[in-house]
């Protein structure tokens, strides 16, 4: 028997839909508000999820956003209940990832058919995979609100990360100039000795210097640069073949020593169309330097990045003409 997680502060609602979906064979768990919402679903661990936009203490944007942040529900349908059916309200519904939005005009049967697609759909997701599932978990009330100040410092920081790429548009006044803003943003956020924004129409390689390195492991990161984009793009390209820019003023890039790259990473740069224009690597002296926080942050950086250098390039093509 599938279980429905109910969550409605209104307890004539949650009558409703329990009768409703138990008399259609659901098991039904309710609950009055969001923080109750997301412990019923850690502890139950249902098959889907029905959740009342404006409740107390934590919305039902704000529960599902939590449950579809967390890997161990992030695959439990949801379904958004609310009286709110403005563009606006519907857009923020799916930016939660909810999986279905509805009005509380609807029909019983519509919830009752929304329900059995939902948790069909994310069967058909697992591909024939069984369906496995951590074991429930008991969150008290301050659990629940710490993963929500989480949740929002996370959101914050990857806003203005990304915010931090795109202003370059605005403030940059020319091609190099905006590769160069690029990489400085990325030093900001993610710890590098060398990082490189490689251009595959231009053959040109852009490198900062942020912490002492040594020749050898400058030219590792060129030689991981280019097969990283060859495999990417499909494109040959020698080390050989390009035109370095180096930035390093604070003349970290020492002689030929034994200190290598121990760590790379790179991520490709896709422009307008989905088009790969480039490649954004970096490396370490240290062995396992770039976290799952770095990688999350690079994977915010790459593609504003991306657009806001081929922007650039585009309006430089277009001065030149």
């Amino acid at each position: 028997m599938p279980t429905v997680v109910i969550a409605d502060d209104s307890p004539t609602l949650r009558r409703i839909l329990t009768s409703v979906l138990t008399k259609e064979g659901f098991e039904v768990v309710v609950a009055e508000d969001g923080v109750s919402a997301v412990q019923q679903v850690f502890a139950t661990m249902p098959d889907a999820v029905v959740l009342d936009v404006q409740m107390p203490r934590v919305s039902g944007y704000v529960a599902a956003r939590l449950l579809k942040d967390d890997w161990q529900t992030a695959d439990i349908p949801v379904i958004l209940l609310t009286s709110l059916d403005a563009a606006s309200d519907r857009y923020w519904g799916a930016q939660t990832g909810a999986d279905r939005y509805f009005t509380k005009d609807f029909e019983a049967p519509q919830l009752v058919v929304a329900v059995r697609e939902v948790i069909q759909a994310a069967s058909e997701s697992a591909d024939g995979r069984r369906n496995l599932r951590p074991d429930p978990v008991d969150l008290g009330d301050d659990d629940v609100m710490s993963r929500v100040c989480d949740l929002l410092d996370r959101k914050l920081f990857e806003t203005s990360v990304a915010a931090e790429v795109t202003s370059l548009a605005a403030t940059m006044t020319g091609f190099e100039q905006t590769v160069a803003g690029v990489l400085e943003v990325l030093r900001r956020f993610v710890d590098y000795d060398l990082a490189s924004v490689l251009l595959l129409e231009e053959r040109t390689a852009y490198v900062a210097v942020a912490q002492e390195t040594s020749q050898a492991q400058y030219a590792e990161l060129l030689g991981g640069a280019v097969d990283a984009l060859a495999a990417v793009s499909g494109v040959q390209i020698a080390v050989s073949d390009l035109e370095l820019r180096l930035a390093d003023p604070d003349n970290f890039l020492g002689e030929e020593d034994e200190r290598g790259m121990a760590t790379f990473l790179s991520m490709p740069l896709k422009g307008h169309g989905g088009h790969v224009i480039g490649l954004l690597a970096l490396s370490s002296g240290q062995k396992n330097a770039f976290g799952e926080t770095a990688l999350a942050t690079l994977r915010l950086v790459d593609g504003p990045a991306a657009i806001v250098i081929d922007n650039a390039r585009l309006a430089q093509v277009r001065a030149e003409a």
